[in-house]
């Protein structure tokens, strides 16, 4: 059996990914994710009689009148406002599914879990 020596590339010879790319995807993900959870959380509070205007006065009523409890074992959190509990959220995900490509462009789903108006 012969040996045949691995070398490693000179680390000025590697192509590294273009991570300002990978930062930006993240970053819109990230963004659609809050922008979601956000949405979810007004509903909730709809639903419960509080009617907000805009975002800034969603963060102040939240900061002052609500509280997350977070199950991490079951991976389960419920939101509350006044003590109340308006909105559940299972967040047991599953595996990113595999990018397809259509009409170059790249989808990737994946479930994120559930919510629940209480």
């Amino acid at each position: 059996m012969k040996l045949t020596r691995i070398e490693a590339p000179k680390f000025e010879d590697m192509d590294l990914p273009n991570y300002d790319i990978i930062h930006d995807v993240i970053g819109r993900l990230s963004n659609d994710l809050n922008k979601q959870l956000e949405d979810y959380v007004i509903e909730g509070l709809k639903r419960k009689g509080f009617e907000l205007k805009n975002r800034v006065e969603l963060e102040a009523f939240i900061k002052e009148r609500c509280r997350c409890e977070d199950n991490i074992s079951l991976k389960e959190k419920v939101y509350y406002v006044d003590n109340t509990p308006f909105l559940f959220h299972n967040y047991k995900s599953e595996p990113l599914q595999m990018p397809s490509i259509t009409d170059s462009e790249y989808k990737i789903s994946a479930n994120l879990g559930t919510y629940a108006y209480l």
